[in-house]
């Protein structure tokens, strides 16, 4: 381990624990529309808002509430118009929250609210063709009691798969080294939130970006986005999609933050462990990166699968690989003396669990600190930020022994009988054991 002695990682704070009754595996939503109530909830319950996401496979409508009610409704289907009734007396529409809602999208219409004594109504209008999923999330204590419909468009799984197909080809065609930068949370899942309304999901966008636009200046490397907006991914989505892209690299993005507002300081970069994590701080935060799911309404989903792929012969190979991507990446951020290093770490970040390429999380900084924050809000630090990263990623390349530019050997799926199938809308791609 290099860049310091091992300090306790900071604690985000928990999630409640979050049951949800159904949902797609799906990218959801860019470009939100949302609409607030004005001033503090009344004590009868309420609709508080009305929110869209729309992404080129399918969109997203939120329904907020200011407690928990029953909702009558399908769980999915099709068709062109969908109503969801929730028959709650002393129901009411929150001031500041319209009666109609124009989306305008190629999935959804609009969307219309009805409230009446007995209860309220949403009718939904759908383009043609389209398929949806619809399902209620409970309240946490940073989220409310949401009923959730997911729309996606005709076609889209067929056209994401040959998104990432063409990607794979132009890969192999060009000879180049694809490294898959995934920038943290996205749509209704926020991540954490610094002073002044400093959004997570917003900053690791722009240091993703910035990322990016450098790797794609160096010679025989090209570097994509697993979202390129504000849309949510599914965690264990985000690496398939990169092993389906057939990526030589991994590299997730987020910002740390911690219990107590200004307490926690400096960048940290994780690679996964099998054992556990480092200590209990790092695996809290590992608890509560991976309940991003949760937050966006994907069911938990069992490990056997996962786990049992990583006990193979690649296993060892891309762990040793991710921990020089790891020390690579950290030398390059501590040379900025902005930040402090908090050295390399080690956890089970649900999003590290691929063994096709080496992979790691860069906790970038402390949203919640206030000088830190300031930082990562900056442009000047965001485009800082993403030149050391891609410095890093180049001097890896290096030690590792790969030559930039050179043919990529030839590769095949983790599982040929069993493909993996990336979820609509998603954005960049990659994949591949080790370097390809």
């Amino acid at each position: 381990m290099r860049n310091g002695t091992r300090l306790q990682s900071p604690r985000k704070t928990f999630l409640s624990a979050l049951f949800c009754a159904a949902a797609g595996v799906l990218a959801l939503a860019s470009a939100p529309r949302t609409v607030h109530a004005d001033g503090p909830a009344p004590a009868e319950p309420s609709i508080t808002a009305v929110r869209s996401w729309s992404a080129p496979s399918n969109t997203r409508i939120v329904f907020d509430f200011s407690k928990g009610v029953d909702a009558v409704m399908p769980d999915s289907g099709a068709g062109r118009q969908l109503v969801v009734r929730v028959p709650a007396s002393g129901l009411v529409l929150a001031p500041g929250v319209p009666r109609f809602l124009a989306v305008g999208d190629s999935a959804v219409d609009s969307v219309a609210v009805s409230a009446e004594p007995s209860g309220a109504t949403f009718t939904l209008w759908l383009a043609p063709e389209c398929t949806f999923r619809a399902f209620s999330l409970p309240a946490t204590e940073d989220k409310p009691f949401r009923i959730v419909v997911d729309v996606t468009r005709v076609g889209a799984q067929d056209a994401e798969n040959r998104r990432l197909a063409s990607i794979a080809a132009a890969k192999r065609r060009d000879r180049v080294r694809l490294v898959y930068i995934d920038a943290g949370h996205g749509g209704d899942d926020t991540g954490a939130r610094g002073p002044g309304g400093v959004y997570e999901k917003n900053v690791t966008l722009a240091v993703a970006r910035e990322l990016a636009d450098q790797l794609n200046k160096v010679p025989g490397v090209r570097a994509l986005l697993t979202r390129d907006a504000d849309f949510f991914i599914p965690l264990r989505q985000r690496y398939k999609i990169a092993e389906q892209a057939r990526a030589d690299l991994f590299i997730s993005i987020h910002c740390n933050s911690s219990r107590r507002r200004g307490s926690g300081s400096g960048t940290e970069v994780y690679f996964l462990s099998l054992k556990g994590a480092s200590d209990a701080a790092d695996r809290d935060l590992a608890d509560i990166e991976n309940a991003a799911d949760l937050v966006g309404g994907v069911p938990p989903q069992a490990e056997d699968d996962v786990v049992g792929v990583l006990y193979n012969v690649r296993r060892n190979s891309a762990l040793e690989r991710s921990q020089l991507l790891a020390e690579e990446l950290l030398d390059h951020i501590a040379a900025d003396r902005r930040v402090e290093s908090r050295g390399i770490k080690q956890a089970g970040f649900a999003v590290l669990k691929s063994v096709e390429f080496p992979s790691v999380l860069v906790e970038t900084a402390f949203i919640n600190n206030p000088r830190e924050v300031k930082l990562l809000k900056d442009p000047e630090f965001q485009a800082a930020l993403g030149r050391q990263l891609a410095a890093g990623v180049v001097s890896y390349f290096t030690k590792a022994g790969v030559q930039l530019g050179a043919p990529a050997t030839p590769a095949t799926p983790a599982n040929p009988a069993n493909p993996v199938t990336p979820p609509e809308g998603a954005r960049g791609g990659g994949g591949g054991a080790g370097l390809r």
